[in-house]
């Protein structure tokens, strides 16, 4: 069985949410291009941003470590105004996500509509 080839798409959403959408696997081959967005994003001053992994198939240090840096250059970078939501359906992700901490500091959410009813606040 082939994986998905990886992709990431991004939409704009009223309010200023900037959504990733995480197709494939995210690891150290794939990761630079989800890097380069959410750098593009922040360089644009987009401060609220979710990243929906629920089409990722796999995530490896890499992807968990950008997913990291990203959530702390919003925090950082905006007095600690910017944010960052997950939202991932896909149980081996979301375990990974879990195991390494990340969803003890990056709200993390199952469907898409409460992360960015989250976002919207």
């Amino acid at each position: 069985m082939k994986p998905v080839p990886f992709e990431v798409g991004q939409e704009e959403l009223d309010g200023g949410i900037r959504v990733f959408t995480v197709r494939g696997e995210l690891d150290m081959n794939t990761a630079p291009e989800l890097e380069q967005g959410l750098e593009q994003a922040l360089a644009e001053s987009t401060r609220l941003i979710m990243l929906d992994l629920s089409a990722c198939e796999f995530i490896d240090s890499t992807g968990i470590a950008l997913i990291v840096r990203a959530w702390q250059k919003l925090g950082e970078d905006d007095g600690g105004h910017g944010r960052l939501v997950l939202c991932c359906d896909n149980h081996q992700v979301r375990r990974v996500l879990e195991i390494t901490g990340v969803e003890s500091s990056i709200s993390l959410h199952e469907g898409r509509e409460a992360a960015l009813a989250e976002l919207r606040g």
